[in-house]
């Protein structure tokens, strides 16, 4: 359920050696594309840092970004949870997951001016 300033996103970010990114783009690519066919309204993009893309770089930082009309609910999370875990082992390094909710058009208390 979208909170009053907006619906709630997930930001996974982990480490990808160059040596498996391609196979992780592909076992990445195609889970995301799974989690949309199951989840109608899912958003999932497939990220990577900028400063590392063009780099001979040992590892690359990706993020996946999952976003949904309604906001990232417990039942996608889970669902995403039980298909990272059908990857293969060692295929990216451990992942962070962050969830963010846009502010909206009132500031929040802690930007609010005191009188």
């Amino acid at each position: 359920m979208p909170s009053l300033a907006g619906p709630r996103a997930l930001f996974i970010y982990y480490r990808v050696s160059q040596a498996r990114r391609a196979d992780a783009f592909v076992a990445i690519t195609a889970l995301q594309q799974g989690l949309m066919r199951r989840l109608p309204g899912l958003q999932a993009r497939l990220w990577c840092r900028s400063d590392e893309q063009a780099s001979d770089a040992v590892e690359q930082t990706w993020m996946e970004v999952y976003e949904h009309p309604e906001g990232v609910d417990a039942l996608c999370e889970q669902v995403l949870r039980e298909q990272v875990q059908a990857l293969p082992a060692g295929l990216i390094g451990p992942r962070h997951t962050e969830a963010f909710e846009p502010l909206g058009d009132v500031p929040p208390p802690f930007l609010t001016p005191e009188a």
